[in-house]
C-alpha cells in the first residue's frame, strides 16, 4: 500500500509542479515582503525518500512553491516567516524560519487520509469502515513471489483461505477453497468477479488418460495486471452474490490508468528450475537382488520346486545361506539360499540369453532443468476527463519433465471517459491464448511418472533390435519413459476473451446510475495421440483423441446508488437488477489403429477402430434483485444489510426462485471516549454479522428425465435392439429440488495500536449448509436407483487471525512481518446412510467415507496388524483355521489386518476410519526487510495435522517385475527383518490381494520456505527511466516434512473437495531460480 501510494504522491506532485509554472500573478503586498530572502530546503517520508510535489507556502502571504523530483524547494520568504509544508496523505507542518537560510522538513504521514479502500460488491469502502470479513492482497504483495499465475500468488498469505496446487506442472490448476468445503456433491470453487463482473472459464475438457484438470479463470490474468485482490468470506460480504457466492467470493480489480503523464512499465523474469526430489529407487544391481529373491520365495514359502537356473540375472555374485530356528529344537537351521550379485555386473553391462542389461536411472531420462521466460508491457496515463492502461505479456514455463510447457500471450486495454459533469463510460478486455504441453500423471496408473520410477532399470534406453529403436518391457504395462516423454501427446489448447463495459450517469452528487454489460468466451481443445510404441497406443496400434469444449457467458447489471452525508449520519444504498446467461457446447472423437504415425490425431479419420463420437450442448439463465444499504453514525456505529432475490432455470420448476439476505453490525470502541482515555488503540473495531447465501450447482437438467442412445436395450423379434435409454431419472419429484443454502454467522475484531504499528484482524465463524444437492437412493419397486434431491448438511466452523507488525522502523530501515493462520473444523450431517466416493483407481474404491459426525475428506480402510511371522501365527488365525500346509506357509511374511468385528471373516466389516485429509490449520509468514533501496524478503508456508492418501505405495506390492524404492526395499519382511517390517515379503506369484489400508495413510504436514527474495532500486539512473528494480529470488527452497513421495501440497483430483489429499503419479513440483528487471519510464 505504501509504494503505491508513493507512485501515487509522484503523479500528482508532477501536476502540481506542473501548475506552479503557470504564471500566478502573484505581487508584493507589503513593504516588508520586499525584504525577503531565499529559503531552500528538502521535503522527506519517514524513510528518508524526497517528496515530490509538496506544497510550501508562506503563511498568511501568498507566495509559496512546489517540491521538484528530488523534493527540493526555493522559495522568497522574510526572515522571521513560518513556512507551512501540506501534501495529501501527510500532516500538514508548520515550520519558523527563524533567520535561517535552509529548512529542511520530514512529513508525517496522516493514516486517515491513506486509508485503504477496499472493493466489495457492487462498490468498495474505506477499509477501516468494513462490516463483513474481508481479506485484501495488494499488487506489490502478489508480485513479491514472482508468481506466473495469480493462483500461486495467494498460497498462504490470505487467513481463511485454503489455496491448494493439483500438481507442480506448468499451467496447473490451483484450488482454493474459503472456509472450509461446502459441499461433497458440489464444486467449492468461489465466485470470481474482474472488474465488476462475474468470470468464469468453464470446465477444461477431460482426458482419457491421466491429468485430470480444471480451468481456474486466474490461470487466464498476468499477475503484473492486477491491482489488488479482495476475498469476501463472511455472509455480510458475500450474501449481495446470492446463489453464486456459497464458496465465497474473490474480486480482482485489474490496474487502471491514473491523471498525469504516460507511465511505460517493462518487466522481463528469466528462470532457472529443476526437481526438488526424486524418488530414490533400485538401482540395477539390488533389482537383479529384488527379482532373484522373489523367485527363491517362490520356492521357500510358495511351494515351488527350487530350480537355480530360473533366476532371471547372472549368478556372478555369491548365495549366503536363509537361516530359520527349527520348530522342535530351536537351532538355526539353512532353510534355503539367497542371491545376491555383484555390482560390478551391471557397469558395463552384460549379456543374458542375448539381452544386454545395464543399469539405467530412468528418472535422470526425463527430468531435467528446465529454463523459462516472461515478460510484460504496460503504458498507462490520463487525464481529467478520462484513463487509459494497455498491457501485453509473453510466459514461457517449460516444465521439469521432458517435453511439458506452458505458454501465454496475453492482452489487455482499459480505458475511461468522463463525456461531461453527468456521464462517464469505461471498457475493459482482455484476450489470452494459451498453449499447454502436458505428460500422463495425475491418476494415472502406467503413466510417465509411474514408469520413471517402477520400470525394470537393468533395461537400456535404446535398443537397435526393437522396432521403435528402445528397450521394451510389455509384461508390466509400462512405457519406456523416454519413449513415452518423447511419443505421448497431451496439449490443451485455450483462448478467452473477456469483454466488459460500463456506463454511468450521475444525476447529482449523491445519485448514480451504473449500467454494466459483460461477455466472456472460451475455446478449450485438448488433442491427444498415444503412438503404437508407448503403452496406451501399443494395444491398439496407436491411439487419438480430439476433444473441445466452447463456454460463453452474458452479464447485465443495472444498478442504482445512493451516497448521502445527513450532518453526522452517512447512508450508501445500492439496488439494481442483474441477468445473466451461460451456453456451452463439446464435442468428442476417439480413434484407434492408425496404418501409421505420422498425422498423429489430426486425421482422425484415419483410426479404422475403437471409433467414439460424442457431442453436448447446453445453457442456464439466472435472474436477480438485489439491494444493500450501509449506514454509519458518527463514523462510529455502522450497519450494513443486504437483500438478493434469485431465480435460476437449473432448479425445478415451482421452486427457481429463493431469497438470500444479510446483515452486519460494527463498532469503533476506538472512538468512544473510554477507549479514547487509554491512549493505547489507534482502531478498535468489532463486528458481528450473519446471513444466507445459495448454490444452484446442478446440471441445467437435473429435473429432467435425460434419454441416451444405448445399444442393445429393447428385446425385439427375439433379439436386443438399439433404442432411447433412460440414462438418468430425475422427473419423480421435479418439485423439491431446491437451492442449496449457506447460513454463516461471523464475530470478528480489528485492532491497531502503537500507533499502527501492530494491526491486528481476528474472526471466528460458524458456517451451516443445509439441503444439499445428492443423489437419493430410491425403492427399486420404482425402476430406478435414485434420484436428484435435497438432503444432508454441512457445518464448518472457525478461527483466523491476522496479524501485521512494524518491529523496526527509521529513516533508513523499516522491518515487516505479516503473519496468517487459520482453524477450520469440518462435519457432515443429516444423511441417511453413510456415503462413498467411487473409483478411486488402483484397486482403492470406496475409501473416502461421508459418515454423519464426521468430516469431508474421512479416509475408511483396513487397519493393518503387523506380519505374520511364523507358520503358527498363521494357524493361529481362525481365518486360516481349515487352511491346507501350503496355504499357512504361502502366509507367511504377508500382511494381517486387524480384525474390527471379532468375526473369523477378513471383509468390509472390518474397515474403520483410517484418516482426514483435512488440516487442522494451516498458516503463513512474510518477512520484509527495506534497507535504503535494498529488500529482503522470505515467505514461509504450512499446514499441519492433514493426512494424505499416497496411492502410489500401492505400486509396490512386491509380486511383480516393478521396480521399488529403497524405503520399501529395506523395510520389506524378510526372516532377518520381522520386527521392523513395514512391508510384505517379496512374491513371485501375482496371488497378493493388498487391500486399502492405513499404510497408505501418511501425515502431509509440511513448512515451506516458499519464497526467499533480495531486490535493489535504482532511482532515475539514466535520463527518461523513473526506476530500475532488480529482483533475485528463489521459489521452493527448503519444505520440512515426513512425507514420502514428491511433495506434500498435492491434489490429484484438482477442485473435488470429496476427494481432497490424493497423491497418484503427480507432477513433482520444482524448485525455481528466478531473476527478474522492471524499469519504470
Amino acid at each position: 500500500m505504501k509504494r503505491l501510494h508513493k507512485a501515487m504522491t509522484r503523479i500528482v506532485g508532477v501536476l502540481l509542479m506542473a501548475l506552479m509554472m503557470v504564471p500566478s500573478g502573484l505581487k508584493a503586498e507589503t513593504t516588508e515582503m520586499l525584504q525577503t530572502s531565499k529559503i531552500t530546503g528538502v521535503v522527506t517520508d519517514d524513510f528518508g525518500e524526497p517528496i515530490i510535489g509538496v506544497t510550501v507556502r508562506v503563511k498568511n502571504a501568498q507566495n509559496g512553491a512546489v517540491t521538484d523530483v528530488n523534493g527540493r524547494y526555493s522559495v522568497n520568504a522574510p526572515k522571521n516567516a513560518t513556512l507551512v509544508f501540506s501534501f495529501i496523505g501527510y500532516r500538514t507542518q508548520e515550520v519558523a524560519i527563524k533567520g535561517k537560510t535552509t529548512v529542511n522538513v520530514t512529513l508525517q504521514e496522516d493514516s486517515q487520509m491513506l486509508e485503504e479502500v477496499v472493493a466489495i460488491g457492487y462498490g468498495a469502502v474505506p477499509k477501516r469502515d468494513l462490516t463483513g470479513a474481508v481479506s485484501s492482497l495488494k499488487s506489490e504483495d502478489l508480485l513479491k513471489t514472482n508468481p506466473v499465475s495469480i493462483n500461486q500468488g495467494l498460497q498462504g498469505k490470505l487467513a481463511g483461505v485454503n489455496v491448494s496446487q493439483s500438481d507442480g506442472a506448468p499451467g496447473a490448476g490451483v484450488n482454493i477453497q474459503i472456509r472450509g468445503a461446502n459441499s461433497f456433491t458440489t464444486s467449492t470453487e468461489p465466485l470470481y468477479i474482474v472488474d465488476g463482473m462475474p468470470y468464469s472459464v468453464g470446465e477444461a475438457p477431460a482426458t482419457d488418460y491421466g491429468t485430470k484438470s480444471k480451468n481456474n479463470p486466474l490461470s487466464t490474468i498476468s499477475p503484473q495486471d492486477i491491482q489488488s485482490i479482495e476475498v469476501l468470506k463472511d455472509a455480510s460480504a458475500t450474501a449481495i452474490y446470492g446463489s453464486r457466492a456459497a464458496n465465497g467470493v474473490v474480486i480482482i480489480t485489474t490496474k487502471s490508468g491514473a491523471e498525469g503523464k504516460a507511465k511505460v512499465q517493462f518487466s522481463a523474469n528469466f528462470s532457472v528450475a529443476k526437481s526438488v526430489k526424486t524418488i530414490d529407487v533400485l538401482d540395477a544391481c539390488d533389482y537383479a537382488n529384488y527379482q532373484n529373491e522373489r523367485k527363491a520365495n517362490g520356492w521357500l514359502f510358495d511351494g515351488l520346486e527350487y530350480a537355480p537356473d530360473s533366476f532371471t540375472y547372472p549368478t556372478v555374485g555369491r548365495w549366503d545361506d536363509i537361516k530359520e530356528p527349527d520348530p522342535e529344537t530351536g537351532e538355526m537351521v539353512v532353510v534355503g539360499k539367497k542371491y545376491k550379485p555383484s555390482p560390478q555386473d551391471f557397469r558395463n553391462g552384460f549379456e543374458l540369453n542375448g539381452q544386454m542389461f545395464y543399469g539405467s536411472r530412468w528418472q535422470d531420462q526425463i527430468f531435467r532443468t528446465s529454463f523459462s521466460q516472461d515478460y510484460s508491457i504496460s503504458v498507462s496515463g490520463g487525464d481529467k476527463k478520462g484513463s487509459y492502461m494497455y498491457s501485453g505479456g509473453y510466459l514461457d514455463q517449460q516444465g521439469i519433465i521432458t517435453n511439458t510447457y506452458y505458454k501465454r500471450y496475453n492482452i489487455r486495454a482499459n480505458n475511461t471517459r468522463k463525456i461531461n459533469d453527468y456521464i462517464e463510460l469505461g471498457a475493459n478486455i482482455s484476450f489470452t491464448n494459451a498453449e499447454n504441453r502436458l505428460a500422463r500423471t495425475n491418476t494415472e496408473t502406467s503413466g510417465l511418472i509411474t514408469s520413471a520410477i517402477s520400470y525394470d532399470p537393468t533395461l537400456p534406453l535404446r535398443d537397435p533390435e526393437k522396432e521403435s529403436g528402445f528397450s521394451e518391457n510389455n509384461s508390466t504395462g509400462l512405457s519406456n519413459p523416454y519413449l513415452a516423454a518423447h511419443n505421448e501427446k497431451n496439449v490443451l489448447l485455450t483462448k478467452n476473451v473477456f469483454a466488459s463495459g460500463f456506463g454511468v450517469i450521475s444525476f447529482t452528487d449523491w445519485l448514480q446510475f451504473r449500467q454494466n454489460l459483460g461477455y466472456s468466451y472460451s475455446y478449450d481443445e485438448r488433442n491427444q495421440y498415444y503412438n503404437r510404441w508407448t503403452s496406451s497406443g501399443r494395444p491398439s496400434d496407436g491411439l487419438g483423441i480430439k476433444n473441445d469444449q466452447v463456454y460463453e457467458s452474458l452479464t447485465s447489471e443495472s444498478l442504482l446508488t445512493f451516497n448521502k452525508k445527513f450532518g453526522v449520519h452517512a447512508v450508501n444504498v445500492v439496488g439494481g437488477f442483474t441477468y445473466d446467461k451461460v451456453m456451452w457446447r463439446s464435442k468428442y472423437l476417439r480413434s484407434s489403429k492408425y496404418p501409421s504415425d505420422g498425422n498423429e490425431e489430426n486425421n482422425i479419420g484415419a483410426g479404422v477402430e475403437g471409433r467414439e463420437m460424442t457431442s453436448d450442448r447446453g445453457r442456464s439463465q439466472l435472474m436477480s434483485y438485489l439491494v444493500r444499504g450501509n449506514y454509519n453514525l458518527l463514523d462510529r456505529y455502522m450497519l450494513t444489510f443486504s437483500f438478493r432475490r434469485d431465480g435460476s432455470s437449473r432448479l425445478s420448476p415451482l421452486d427457481r426462485w429463493s431469497n438470500f439476505y444479510s446483515g452486519a453490525l460494527a463498532w469503533r470502541l476506538s472512538d468512544e471516549a473510554f477507549i479514547k482515555s487509554l491512549n493505547f488503540f489507534d482502531n478498535l473495531k468489532l463486528r458481528i454479522s450473519a446471513g444466507q447465501t445459495g448454490s444452484q450447482s446442478v446440471s441445467p437438467y437435473a429435473t429432467r428425465t435425460v434419454l441416451t442412445a444405448k445399444d442393445n436395450n429393447y428385446p425385439f423379434a427375439g433379439s436386443l435392439e438399439n433404442g432411447m435409454a433412460q440414462n438418468r431419472y430425475n422427473a419423480a419429484a421435479p418439485t423439491l429440488l431446491s437451492w442449496e443454502t449457506t447460513t454463516q454467522y461471523d464475530i470478528g475484531l480489528d485492532a491497531s495500536f502503537l500507533n499502527n504499528r501492530v494491526n491486528l484482524v481476528a474472526d471466528v465463524y460458524y458456517k451451516k449448509t443445509e439441503g444439499m444437492l445428492m443423489d437419493k437412493m430410491i425403492s427399486w419397486m420404482s425402476g430406478f436407483k435414485q434420484i436428484k434431491a435435497n438432503f444432508g448438511n454441512v457445518t464448518n466452523k472457525g478461527v483466523e487471525v491476522s496479524l501485521n507488525v512494524i518491529p523496526v522502523k527509521t529513516r533508513s530501515f523499516m522491518w515487516t512481518l505479516d503473519a496468517n493462520i487459520s482453524f477450520n473444523k469440518n462435519e457432515i450431517g443429516g444423511l441417511q446412510a453413510d456415503h462413498f466416493i467411487p473409483d478411486l483407481v488402483w484397486g482403492f474404491n470406496n475409501v473416502f467415507l461421508m459418515r454423519n459426525g464426521h468430516p469431508i475428506g474421512t479416509l475408511y480402510g483396513y487397519v493393518e496388524d503387523g506380519f505374520y511371522d511364523n507358520e503358527a501365527e498363521v494357524r493361529a488365525d481362525p481365518y486360516y483355521k481349515n487352511a491346507t500346509d501350503a496355504k499357512i506357509k504361502s502366509m507367511v511374511g504377508e500382511i494381517k489386518y486387524k480384525n474390527m468385528d471379532d468375526d473369523p471373516v477378513i471383509d468390509d466389516r472390518d474397515r474403520a476410519i483410517i484418516g482426514d485429509t483435512n488440516p487442522d490449520y494451516q498458516y503463513g509468514l512474510t518477512s520484509t526487510m527495506t534497507y535504503k533501496d535494498w529488500t529482503f524478503s522470505f515467505f514461509l508456508q504450512g499446514i499441519e495435522g492433514n493426512d494424505i492418501l499416497n496411492v502410489n505405495l500401492n505400486r509396490f506390492t512386491m509380486n511383480n517385475s516393478d521396480n521399488v524404492p529403497y524405503f520399501v526395499w529395506n523395510s520389506r519382511w524378510t526372516p532377518e527383518n520381522r520386527r521392523n517390517a513395514k512391508y510384505p515379503r517379496s512374491l513371485i506369484t501375482n496371488a497378493r490381494s493388498v487391500k486399502a489400508s492405513d499404510r497408505y495413510v501418511q501425515d502431509g504436514s509440511y513448512l515451506r520456505c516458499k519464497n526467499i527474495s533480495l531486490s535493489y532500486r535504482l532511482r532515475h539512473p539514466v535520463k527518461y527511466v523513473e526506476s530500475i528494480n532488480i529482483v533475485a529470488s528463489v521459489s521452493n527452497l527448503f519444505t520440512i516434512t515426513g512425507y514420502d513421495w514428491f511433495d506434500p501440497d498435492v491434489n490429484a483430483f484438482g477442485g473435488d473437495s470429496s476427494r481432497r489429499g490424493v497423491d497418484l503419479a503427480s507432477y513433482p513440483s520444482a524448485r525455481t531460480f528466478n531473476l527478474g528487471i522492471q524499469l519504470s519510464f
